[in-house]
């Protein structure tokens, strides 16, 4: 199966890393170098660089460039999403509201007005997770758009949250569900839930909205692993 160029530039610079070609610190060469090398375009070589930030192994720094990222302790890499991490499959998802709300973004004191979405996702007729998604309405969302075309807007929303223009902050807690989760989920009360915070943000820390899904622990299979030490 043949490599996209962008995967093939990602691989690279991570096995450059690995094996100590390319160590903390060190600035990867300009982007237009690397375009050249791989016979691609800048707009290719910026997807994998942007992909390699939301990994965790560069950080960028504007007008300047990109650099191996510092590691002071031992880091893991752990993704999830709905469709991918759960050991049921998806069949549908029904939406269920949107609204005006209020988000508080990470490290952040101040609430901000956001469209807040709210679904659930169910294989057959069981509910496997319960997603709510947040944006910023200063985020470049039309909250008038996005309400009237509920369904066609929810596929566009994921595209752009799922992106690689989109850096992420992903959170994992293990709670007990209050009543309100155990209804939607159809949940015991002993039954520990999941919750996955996912925050996104613009490359300039511009913040987005955030996610986040709950899902029963007996549905979640979580994978991780070791990226630099």
């Amino acid at each position: 199966m043949k490599i996209k160029i962008v995967d093939r530039i990602s691989n690279d610079i991570i096995d450059s890393i690995h094996n100590g070609g390319l160590k903390p610190g060190d600035k990867l060469a300009p982007y237009s170098e690397l375009a050249k090398q791989y016979g691609t375009s800048i707009v290719t070589v910026r997807k994998s660089i942007s992909s390699l930030v939301n990994k965790g192994y560069i950080t960028t720094v504007e007008r300047v460039g990109a650099f191996v990222k510092e590691w002071k302790k031992d880091t893991f890499l752990v993704s999830f999403a709905p469709q991918t991490s759960l050991n049921e499959e998806i069949t549908r998802y029904r939406l269920e509201s949107i609204n005006l709300s209020l988000i508080r973004m990470k490290n952040s004191k101040i609430e901000q007005k956001g469209l807040e979405i709210r679904h659930i996702f169910y294989s057959d007729v069981i509910p496997l997770s319960y997603q709510v998604i947040t944006l910023l309405l200063n985020g470049g969302f039309n909250s008038r758009s996005l309400v009237g075309n509920a369904e066609k807007s929810m596929k566009t929303i994921l595209k752009i949250l799922e992106g690689f223009d989109v850096r992420k902050i992903l959170e994992i807690t293990l709670e007990q569900p209050g009543l309100y989760m155990l209804d939607k989920l159809l949940l015991e009360t002993s039954d520990p839930v999941f919750c996955f915070t996912t925050y996104f943000y613009t490359h300039e820390d511009r913040p987005i909205g955030k996610s986040v899904v709950y899902a029963a622990a007996e549905n979640v299979e979580l994978y991780g692993k070791k990226m630099l030490t």
